[in-house]
């Protein structure tokens, strides 16, 4: 039996993946970047751990639940790391001064150690998180979950201090590519953390029994708790485990991503944020090096030439336009022709906004009519 999508955790992933896209636009402030940095990829975790427990996920046959998570995060890693290569040789043959062969090289071994080419390292850190977490669900006991959670915060920082004090990833391509598959497992900690962390806020959201309003101030005040939290802590990274005080690092973004969705419960469905956040892998994975990002700085450089006022503003406007044009095109491509770099078997089906549905229907409608 299908499960019913939960609209407010699309709307959650189609904000938080457009807060991902404006933070890789390098075009944001310092302060901003600080603020987006401290949860903007936890809470993709948070999610998933919801999604696990939403699908009642650790009832599936462990194998099953593999083979599907598999197909859906590691199929799409091997086949974009391949493009991504393809696209650094392009640039290696065609504009040299760009990149170098040691670039090209530092890809692979990116590629073949898990670490993963650019937003690529997500895919591999979430699926052995979701399997951890399928594991501690089904077998471990909550105490004992607990205990492994408080030690997990604490050890990506620890094993980075390890690395840094006695592997040379400058000294061979093996030191290289062991350091990076070193701080690939490590990122599966803060992952598990969160996906817990995510599972068990879905069963709690459900039992909440507050007013409307009362949960909307609540979801503001987390929201409020995690901007101090981040100014307090600096900007920080979980693709390059830059933490900052760990502590800190997990309340600010637990408390942004509890608060998104406490909002997100309480708004009218709209279905741009919730399309973006129902195809939000291909937007993680095209973005940035398919040169949908590129495209759009270029375009948006290019119709600054026009205007000369308000230039900073116009850029910025031309610049997310585009990338929301761009991102719709690449969600309809790889959807409709490309569906199988992403692990699926049939192009996914396309929902249009209302409006165009029922426009689309209607014509349908008058096409058939006249037909009989």
């Amino acid at each position: 039996m299908k499960e019913k999508r939960l609209d407010y955790i699309d709307m959650v992933k189609g904000i938080g993946i457009v807060l991902v896209v404006i933070g890789h636009s390098t075009y944001v402030s310092e302060p901003v970047l600080t603020w987006l940095t401290s949860f903007h990829m936890p809470l993709f975790f948070v999610v998933s751990g919801m999604l696990f427990a939403h699908k009642d996920s650790a009832a599936e046959p462990f194998g099953s639940y593999v083979r599907k998570r598999f197909c859906g995060m590691m199929i799409p890693y091997f086949w974009f790391s391949l493009i991504y290569l393809g696209v650094d040789y392009y640039y290696l043959y065609a504009h040299p001064q760009v990149i170098d062969q040691a670039f090209i090289n530092s890809a692979w071994l990116q590629a073949l150690s898990f670490f993963g080419i650019s937003v690529l390292w997500f895919l591999p850190t979430i699926f052995v998180g979701e399997v951890s977490l399928y594991g501690l669900i089904r077998k471990c006991p909550p105490g004992i979950t607990v205990l492994l959670c408080v030690a997990g915060i604490f050890i990506p920082t620890t094993g980075m201090n390890l690395i840094r004090a006695y592997i040379d990833m400058e000294a061979s391509f093996f030191y290289t590519w062991l350091g990076n598959l070193l701080m690939a497992l490590l990122r599966v900690f803060p992952a598990v953390i969160f996906l817990l962390m995510g599972y068990y806020t879905y069963f709690q959201i459900r039992k909440l029994y507050l007013r409307p309003y009362l949960e909307v101030l609540v979801g503001i005040g987390c929201l409020l708790l995690n901007g101090a939290v981040a100014f307090a802590n600096g900007r920080v990274d979980m693709h390059y485990l830059v933490f900052h005080h760990v502590l800190l690092y997990y309340l600010g973004a637990y408390s942004a991503s509890l608060g998104l969705l406490l909002l997100c419960r309480h708004i009218r469905p709209f279905w741009l944020p919730c399309f973006l956040g129902t195809h939000s892998l291909i937007v993680m994975l095209t973005h940035l090096d398919c040169q949908v990002m590129s495209l759009a700085i270029r375009f948006a450089a290019g119709m600054n030439q026009f205007i000369p006022r308000a230039k900073d503003l116009l850029f910025r406007v031309n610049l997310y336009g585009a990338l929301l044009i761009g991102e719709l095109f690449m969600i309809v491509l790889v959807g409709k022709i490309g569906f199988f770099l992403i692990g699926r078997r049939r192009p996914l089906p396309l929902e249009g906004p209302g409006w165009l549905q029922q426009w689309w229907h209607k014509m349908r409608s008058k096409k058939m009519r006249r037909v009989k």
